[in-house]
């Protein structure tokens, strides 16, 4: 049941999507410094508390999901250069797990199919709007946050509009000089109740205030 004069918001996160933003300002943006997922879910909470016209502290993320196809260790010993490769591999998804758990994050994780080439994760779009719309249509939020820039996700931003829940497009769209890109769909962005041009927030913030939430959204090199 939602609590009276609350805003319960839930982030939906495409892992891939997320790690070529993160990726892009790490070595592709003067910023120099990878995503807070931590500060990611803040900066989410705030945007929807003033979007909605409620108290930033009635609003809160009660639910946040990661989705990303990942490697089996067989699948890693099969394509490794060495075994060193393998266990940095292995060590980074443990420490990205670590992670997710600090930020209250759910991780759904499928297998990457290999049979592909280049390897591609298989059904993750579907798993992410399968549960994005149960949560709201199970009423546990009144907000989804979709992280992501596909356009394959607009029926899922329509759907959640329709039933009466607002669904908050959270998206990148830069080009760096040497020619590397991260996009979003326009037709996602129109669909949306609420949309976030992440890319023109982050580098043209209106004020003081907003220049600490962006500060906020990378992590301490």
């Amino acid at each position: 049941m939602k609590p009276s004069g609350q805003t319960r918001v839930a982030v939906m996160i495409d892992g891939s999507y997320f790690n070529r933003v993160s990726t892009f300002y790490k070595f592709e943006h003067n910023v120099g410094r990878r995503l807070s997922l931590s500060g990611l879910m803040d900066f989410i909470r705030i945007a929807a508390a003033d979007m909605e016209e409620v108290s930033r502290n009635r609003c809160r993320v009660v639910e946040a999901h990661y989705f990303r196809g990942r490697y089996t260790l067989r699948d890693l010993e099969d394509r490794a250069r060495n075994a060193s490769f393998v266990e940095e591999s292995l060590r980074n998804d443990r420490v990205f797990d670590q992670i997710l758990a600090a930020s209250n994050i759910t991780p759904h994780f499928t297998r990457i199919d290999t049979n592909s080439e280049p390897p591609k994760e298989q059904g993750i779009d579907v798993w992410l709007a399968l549960e994005a719309f149960d949560l709201a249509v199970s009423d546990r939020c009144d907000v989804v946050a979709l992280v992501a820039g596909d356009g394959d996700f607009v029926p899922l931003v329509k759907k959640i509009n329709a039933i009466g829940k607002r669904a908050l497009v959270v998206a990148w769209s830069m080009k760096s000089e040497a020619g590397t890109q991260v996009r979003f769909s326009g037709p996602l962005a129109g669909a949306a109740a609420y949309f976030l041009d992440m890319a023109d927030l982050i580098d043209n913030p209106d004020d003081e205030e907003q220049r600490a939430l962006v500060d906020q959204l990378f992590v301490d090199n």
